[in-house]
């Protein structure tokens, strides 16, 4: 084995960019050698402090940390710090099972919303039925549901273009940052003034909305109850027709509908890149 190595070398053997080695130089965690030209000449003992460094910063400690450790350590340190270690993976690996619980989730809602039949489906212009599962702007029968209360978290912002709404839910991810997921989520929603579809005017949403489960912070609650729904399969042009659709079977039944409307994006564009394959649930309360 080299007595000394050159810091391309020791770039090259661990994979870490000359900045990071002169940045480690500089805090104080390597301390290498000058050689007669000047180089930095990196011994056995800092590639033991790389050893350390690179299996430290992999299970979470700061830069900091680890340069405090380094500076002064025993056994009873080292163990001390492998408990706060272990701790710390244990956190990891809860966030990881519960992002792996989104996503085996998603999975079963994505096949169940999906797998919608000829049967199932009707064309919202032309009344016809069109092919089975994905879009072409196809519209499910209205159909009243009793739905349990729905805990969310929400951001209230009046809004009139898809694109601002897109940005709300964002802003929304934002404020809770280390709790929500767009990706493998089919809880995001947004609700609709009800007087603005009574009045055949589409395109007005005044909050976007995740739904959480009953145990879990929230801020907000959609009120459980009867509603008349109906699933959209395809474009979001479709939405506003199905909208006037929904509006027009409540009033043929004499329903009275509550303050707000609710469009739940089940299968949207972090899901594809298809607007044929979006799947987008109506919802207006009734009692």
């Amino acid at each position: 084995m080299k007595e000394f190595y050159k810091i391309g070398e020791i770039s090259k053997l661990y994979n870490i960019g000359t900045d990071s080695l002169r940045y480690y130089e500089k805090i104080g965690i390597l301390k290498p050698k000058r050689g007669d030209n000047g180089y930095r000449l990196y011994s056995i003992n800092e590639i033991r402090t790389l050893n350390v460094l690179r299996e430290l910063r992999l299970i979470g400690f700061s830069v900091k940390e680890i340069g405090e450790h380094l500076a002064d350590f025993d056994l009873a340190k080292t163990m001390a710090l492998f408990r706060r270690g272990i701790v710390s993976i244990d956190e990891k690996i809860a966030d990881l099972q519960t992002l792996k619980g989104h996503m085996e989730e998603r999975i079963a809602e994505i096949e169940a919303n999906a797998g919608a039949t000829k049967s199932d489906l009707a064309d919202v212009v032309a009344g016809d039925v069109v092919d089975a599962g994905f879009g072409n702007g196809a519209v499910s029968d209205a159909e009243i549901k009793t739905l349990p209360d729905r805990y969310i978290l929400r951001i209230s912002e009046d809004v009139y273009k898809d694109a601002d709404l897109d940005l709300m839910i964002k802003k929304l991810q934002s404020d809770y940052d280390d709790r929500l997921y767009i990706i493998g989520n089919g809880d995001i929603g947004a609700t609709i003034p009800t007087s603005e579809l009574l009045g055949d005017h589409y395109g007005h949403f005044d909050s976007a909305f995740y739904i959480v489960g009953a145990g879990e912070k929230h801020d907000a609650i959609l009120p459980g109850g009867s509603y008349l729904v109906s699933t959209v399969r395809g474009s979001y042009s479709a939405i506003p027709d199905a909208w006037q659709k929904l509006i027009g079977e409540m009033k043929t039944r004499g329903l009275k509908p509550g303050d707000h409307a609710i469009e739940l994006y089940v299968i949207d564009n972090h899901d594809t890149g298809n607007e044929n394959e979006y799947v987008t649930k109506l919802q207006i309360n009734i009692g």
